[in-house]
């Protein structure tokens, strides 16, 4: 654990007790704050006194540390933070306690989509070089968990987090790509922009930025000379990049081949997760072998174009992660006569950018609050859907089209959030999972 030894006997107010802010509030209560804390949801631990906003109000508190839930931008600022705000009264998050306290390297990632595959990449390359390295944030552990004897920390960041980061100065930042998400939350585009734009505040030395979407590419401008361009497409000038499946460096006067590409690591968005690894990887003192001795051993993630089994030759993907049409446009690109199984919350911009692939889909299988739209959008296109409301129904419906023989994968890749039917990503993928198992098991018996 990481203790914020600054606060030892400061009054301390938290708001939000979800993952993060009880890793605030076991930190702070291991250096002995005076720690009063709050949570939308009315459910205090008994351990920990109950923070009011009267006590904001008049001052009583020297801090105000927020979970990445807590909205801080107009139109709908929390109240405590309105009252922070009034009183001068400063506003971290977990985030911000980690930078005060820690002074060893720092590898942050952030992006619409990849960020998560790219933090790993770099976590194991690091752990088989045999080095002490801790990965957190919006992946795995917060960071206030991280083991402080760690020589690098490589951190993911979701937009939420950096909206309310103060403190920012990292060694290296990794912008991946920015795709319409959370729009609601930042006020549109322009917001969700600045927001994801501020990992490369203050940054020490490194900066890497994906070039493979219009936005990251006016960012590059503005950058330009001081940030080191990556694309999964093609090779950028005075970056890293692909040609012919091998990573190219061109930095330096160079054209230097690094590696092929990693088949457990497919597609473009991929392979910009690997040029980027290579980048913080090699600027943070690692070999090119070290490199690609950990790329040969990595094997993805989970709910990430996971291949779950193969029923009659048919190949079940777990995609459940590609909660966004971008996502799922990676998935689209790799395969092909494919069942599509989608739907559930749906985010902002629907799945209009994806009717270039719709050729590919052999059927549509809709679940959740999207199906009826998406149902109606699909038939306009052309391509033949059922709502079938729910995912151990849309399996069967998918498993009983993929006796057509027209079929080469069965893919769960919703482009939506899972919050109708399903805690987060990972139960609706451990679900689709499950459900495949018991096929596989009913093909075999």
């Amino acid at each position: 654990m990481i203790f914020p030894n600054l606060y030892k006997n400061k009054r301390v107010g938290l708001i939000g007790l979800g993952k993060t802010g009880k890793s605030v509030a076991e930190s702070m209560n291991a250096v002995g704050a005076k720690i009063k804390v709050y949570d939308d949801s009315g459910i205090i631990d008994p351990k920990y006194s109950e923070l009011s906003i009267d006590e904001i109000e008049s001052g009583e508190i020297d801090v105000l540390v927020i979970s990445p839930g807590v909205h801080i931008l107009w139109p709908d600022i929390h109240p405590m933070v309105n009252a922070a705000r009034k009183k001068s009264i400063p506003i971290l998050n977990d985030m911000d306690l980690f930078q005060q306290h820690i002074s060893k390297k720092t590898i942050c990632i952030t992006g619409t989509n990849g960020k998560s595959t790219t933090a790993a990449l770099v976590h194991h390359i690091f752990n088989c070089a045999g080095k002490r390295v801790e990965i957190g944030g919006n992946f795995g552990n917060p960071v206030l968990l991280l083991d402080a004897n760690a020589d690098f920390f490589v951190l993911e960041l979701s937009s939420y987090q950096l909206e309310s980061c103060n403190i920012l100065g990292f060694d290296t930042s990794i912008l991946l790509n920015i795709a319409p998400d959370h729009l609601a939350r930042h006020g549109g585009m322009a917001g969700y922009i600045a927001v994801k734009q501020k990992i490369f505040a203050n940054a020490k030395s490194n900066m890497i930025i994906g070039i493979d979407d219009d936005y990251c590419e006016e960012i590059l401008v503005f950058f330009k000379g001081k940030i080191v361009p990556i694309s999964g497409k093609r090779v950028p000038e005075n970056g890293l990049g692909w040609e012919n499946n091998k990573l190219v460096d061109n930095r330096f006067n160079s054209y230097e081949i690094i590696c092929d590409s990693s088949s457990f690591l497919d597609g473009d968005h991929n392979r910009q997760n690997i040029a980027a690894s290579y980048v913080a990887c090699i600027q943070n003192g690692l070999s090119k072998e070290s490199f690609q001795n950990g790329l040969a051993s990595f094997r993805g993630l989970e709910h990430r174009q996971e291949i779950v089994a193969s029923i009659n030759g048919v190949s079940y993907i777990n995609d459940s992660k590609a909660t966004n049409a971008e996502s799922v446009e990676q998935a689209l690109k790799r395969f092909n006569n494919i069942v599509w199984i989608a739907g559930g919350r749906p985010k902002e911009k629907g799945i209009e950018i994806l009717v270039q692939y719709f050729s590919k889909l052999k059927f549509v299988f809709l679940i959740g609050e999207a199906a009826k739209s998406w149902s109606s959008f699909l038939t306009k296109c052309g391509v033949e859907n059922k709502i079938s409301e729910t995912l151990d129904i849309a399996v069967g419906h998918a498993y009983e089209f993929s006796k057509t023989g027209k079929v080469d994968v069965v893919l769960l890749s919703p482009a939506c959030a899972s919050f109708d039917q399903f805690k987060n990503f990972e139960d609706r993928g451990v679900k689709f999972k499950s459900l495949v198992t018991q096929l596989t098991s009913m093909t075999t018996s």
